[in-house]
């Protein structure tokens, strides 16, 4: 745990961070002095700026004689300092509003997450398709294409769709398909593959399409990653961190869909609450130089997904943790809607 810094300290750290967040230059002695009118001499604050230094807060480049805050002085100005900087009523109002226009496109929500977030946040949005912690059957339908062949379409509660082509052994109606999608709709819809189990006395053309369902929901299990959603990549990009091509490239490279799992930590998102990783902390060394700010949203036990910006370390936290907040807590007032719209249907349709 890191040691609490005496007031005087904390104070400069927490104008140093603010300083350099707003001009991306070395912070010296003479700036604190001048700008926020301390009654310290320069002396007195290079005295204790070399004591954040030697405590490893703050770092003292090479080509300059002020000082940058390094990760360990960022995490924490997170925890101990910096103060609440909620949106505004406006912001919120407006966000909602744009929601709002699509609430019924259940495809454009992930889109349009990401582009507010990133609006809002001016820096690069990551935002997750909401999915469940194992797949569940939504329903299936069967139709027949031929005589020996049935086209099974099956609908899982993400929404996704998947298909896939049965060769049975004796010709069978659309009639006594349908049938058979009523019985296996009213048996098994809101299941996972561990709780599909089919019956012993189940009629043998019912337990092969259930087993059918199983191996389909473990391969969605097992190989399954979420859709991603990005935008206001140009936003990073134009940071002075990332003039350099080459760091433009570690840019990209870092928020590919490939690279998903290492950017968001899933195993750590926690509900209601903001996950900060600034610099180091992040796992993978391509990610050094940025502070991940996520959160997970959604419904706990069912729909759940991430968002969340990735930007330079050298970002105004505040801002961005209560920005990724609000849009967590919206993306789950939808979620939690767009389940309670579909429990109705079921029970409307029983």
């Amino acid at each position: 745990m890191t040691e609490e810094l005496n007031p005087r300290r904390a104070e400069l750290l927490r104008l140093i961070v603010h300083e350099y967040v707003d001009s991306a230059a070395p912070v010296g002695s003479q700036t604190l002095v001048k700008k926020y009118n301390l009654l310290l001499s320069a002396a007195t604050i290079r005295n204790e700026m070399a004591r954040l230094e030697g405590d490893r807060y703050i770092s003292h480049p090479h080509t300059s004689a002020g000082r940058v805050p390094s990760d360990r002085g960022y995490r924490y100005f997170v925890e101990w300092l910096m103060g609440d900087e909620e949106l505004s009523a406006e912001e919120k109002a407006r966000i909602r509003h744009q929601f709002h226009q699509v609430a019924g496109e259940v495809e454009g929500w992930g889109e349009l997450a990401a582009a507010i977030l990133s609006q809002t946040a001016q820096t690069l949005a990551l935002v997750t398709a909401p999915r469940s912690a194992r797949s569940r059957l939504k329903h299936i339908e069967l139709l027949e294409l031929n005589e020996r062949t049935v086209l099974m379409v099956v609908v899982l509660q993400e929404a996704r769709v998947r298909q896939r082509l049965l060769n049975v052994p004796e010709a069978i109606s659309q009639e006594a398909l349908s049938a058979l999608s009523t019985r296996i709709n009213q048996a098994y819809a809101g299941l996972s593959e561990a709780e599909m189990m089919a019956p012993a006395e189940s009629p043998v053309e019912e337990a092969a399409i259930v087993a059918v369902l199983r191996e389909m929901l473990r391969g969605e299990d097992e190989g399954h990653q979420p859709e991603t959603f990005t935008d206001g990549l140009e936003n990073v990009l134009a940071e002075p961190e990332f003039a350099r091509s080459e760091r433009a490239v570690e840019v990209i490279e870092a928020v590919d869909d490939r690279n998903l799992s290492r950017v968001i930590p899933f195993e750590r998102l926690v509900e209601d609450s903001v996950l900060v990783s600034i610099g180091a902390e992040n796992r993978d060394e391509s990610l050094h130089d940025f502070s991940v700010v996520v959160s997970q949203y959604g419904v706990r036990g069912s729909l759940l997904g991430a968002i969340g910006i990735v930007g330079p370390t050298r970002m105004r936290y505040p801002r961005m943790i209560s920005t990724v907040r609000y849009m967590a807590e919206v993306m789950s007032d939808l979620v939690a809607g767009l389940q309670r719209e579909t429990n109705d249907s079921e029970v409307q349709t029983n």
